[in-house]
């Protein structure tokens, strides 16, 4: 009933007789659904939206692609909140869609159980029910955006755009639209957002306030805005990040480990487990029988929650999850032991939390790896991570697309694979006002960094057949925009990401990854 209710309020929709609808509009009309959903507090909300699937039959990717805050960015911009001591406010805009104009004509249909609804919320509508198929059907005609549409979330990306450029004068991000900045009271004040979550940082707590105020005045006219404000956040796009320790921010995902273990088989779990994955985890055995339907879908489920806590707070994990996930449409019981195995480590390791802090002296350092032909079509496999100081805000692991013939040129084509977010951090980061003193890969093999600093001059009949394009990373290091050192194996701690390893290897790099205590 409060979901329906803000269709009213919110002026979102108004209903419209069917006679005054051509049967092409009846056919096309998108169909209103409604779901139940229990919140993390146990509060069970109603989400409704429009079953938007017809309108994929003339809508352009351009036309309903929404940018949203990269996972990059958003690190970074918590680094430096925590490196400078910003006072952070998270914002949440209820019904964010529901705010802007649709732009253009769509019929909407509400049938069944929701028609009685809506009249008990509004008995105007009675007028305007008729019956199909022994149904109780009302058409509507959207005002506004509304959740479900293919093109809601870019309408509301625009005009949430537009009132921070030109009502509020920020600045946005030219290497991420999702990130604007303005110059306030001598300081920098930084808005980065995902859908209608925003995150909003500057030195004083009163010009954070003045700014939520504005926000307040424009997007909370008929619900108010969700505020939080301290050093913790519980709940920040499914993390709980942490400014309590100076200069540092602790994000954790305890509760998505837990969920992600509840719904792992019990069969399974049996068995604590210090890595996530065995040496053997490239080694796939071609003879082994297929899961079932049933357990294939879970391993599909399990993969993907394992893939985001990867990407978010659990690099350590990324070389299994990067396997498991190259196995998911046809996986086997072989790999069901192995997906078994990765979440038997969380559960042992569930409380480690990603800890992330800036040197302040303007570095990027990146250690990039590669494991030489070790999946079973002969490729090679690239690892790589970076940090501004301690802890990894993201890291690589990834099957490389092409096979090499021989470990100089994996190594060349795994800096190649990571090249391009390099030169994007470096920009986006300048681009935050930022001065970057150095940027800086690490490399252990010697031949590498011959051939990517000084290109075909160090090319010999053994390298002659690389594609030129590998030397794109000579010429960035010729315009300086990154330096290439040598490192020695035993300190390089993308090895992690390129191959399963073990023991005191493995903690020793886990604790740099996430920058755990000694």
């Amino acid at each position: 009933m409060k979901e329906l209710e803000q269709l009213l309020y919110r002026s979102v929709m108004h209903p419209v007789s069917d006679k005054s609808l051509t049967i092409a509009q009846k056919k096309n009309a998108l169909r209103y659904l409604m779901f139940l959903k229990e919140k993390r507090s146990g509060e069970i909300k109603g989400r409704g939206c429009a079953d938007g699937r017809k309108q994929r039959v003339y809508k352009t990717k351009d036309e309903t692609h929404s940018p949203t805050v990269s996972t990059e960015a958003m690190f970074i911009t918590a680094i430096f909140d925590a490196l400078e001591e910003r006072d952070v406010a998270i914002v949440d805009i209820p019904g964010a869609f529901m705010q802007a104009d649709i732009d253009e004509l769509i019929h909407v249909k509400l049938d069944g159980e929701l028609v009685d609804l809506l009249v008990r919320l509004d008995p105007t509508y009675a007028a305007f029910i008729v019956h199909e198929r022994g149904k109780r059907v009302i058409y509507t005609e959207l005002d506004k955006a509304l959740y479900g549409t293919l093109q809601a979330a870019v309408l509301f990306w625009r005009k949430l755009s537009a009132f921070l450029i030109d009502d509020l004068g920020f600045v946005v991000n030219p290497y991420d639209s999702c990130v604007v900045n303005k110059q306030i009271d001598g300081s920098q004040f930084t808005i980065c957002w995902h859908v209608d979550d925003l995150k909003l940082s500057h030195k004083s707590e009163h010009v954070v306030t003045d700014i939520i105020h504005h926000l307040q005045k424009e997007f909370g006219k008929e619900s108010p805005l969700t505020i939080k404000r301290g050093k913790i956040f519980e709940d920040y796009l499914g993390m709980r990040m942490d400014f309590s320790s100076r200069g540092k921010v602790i994000f954790s995902m305890t509760e998505y480990i837990e969920r992600i273990v509840n719904e792992c088989p019990c069969e399974l779990l049996k068995g604590p487990c210090s890595t996530p994955a065995a040496n053997h985890l490239f080694r796939v055995n071609e003879n082994e029988i297929p899961l079932e339907q049933k357990d294939t879908e879970l391993y599909h489920h399990l993969t993907a929650m394992l893939l985001y806590l990867s990407k978010k707070t659990r690099p350590d994990i990324q070389v299994a999850v990067s396997f498991l996930s190259t196995r998911v449409k046809l996986p086997t019981y072989d790999d069901w032991k192995k997906l078994g195995r990765c979440v038997r480590y969380l559960s042992a390791t569930k409380d480690l939390p990603l800890t992330l802090e800036a040197s302040g002296n303007g570095m990027i350092k990146w250690w990039v790896d590669a494991s030489y032909a070790v999946h079973p079509n002969m490729r090679s496999h690239t690892g790589a991570t970076m940090t501004l100081g301690k802890g990894s805000p993201y890291s690589i692991s990834s099957k490389q697309k092409i096979n090499t013939v021989s470990s100089t040129e994996a190594e060349l084509v795994g800096i190649s694979d990571v090249m391009k977010l390099i030169i994007w951090t470096r920009l986006f980061i300048e681009s935050q006002g930022y001065s970057v003193t150095d940027n800086v890969l690490y490399q252990d093999n010697q031949s590498t960094i011959l051939l990517a600093n000084n290109g075909k001059r160090s090319s010999t009949r053994n390298t002659k057949h690389i594609n030129i394009r590998y030397f794109f990373i000579t010429d960035n290091v010729r315009e300086k925009n990154i330096r290439i050192e040598y490192c020695p194996t035993e300190n390089m701690r993308a090895d992690t990401l390129t191959k399963p390893l073990q023991g005191s290897a493995f903690v020793k790099y886990r604790k740099e990854l996430l920058n755990l205590p000694s």
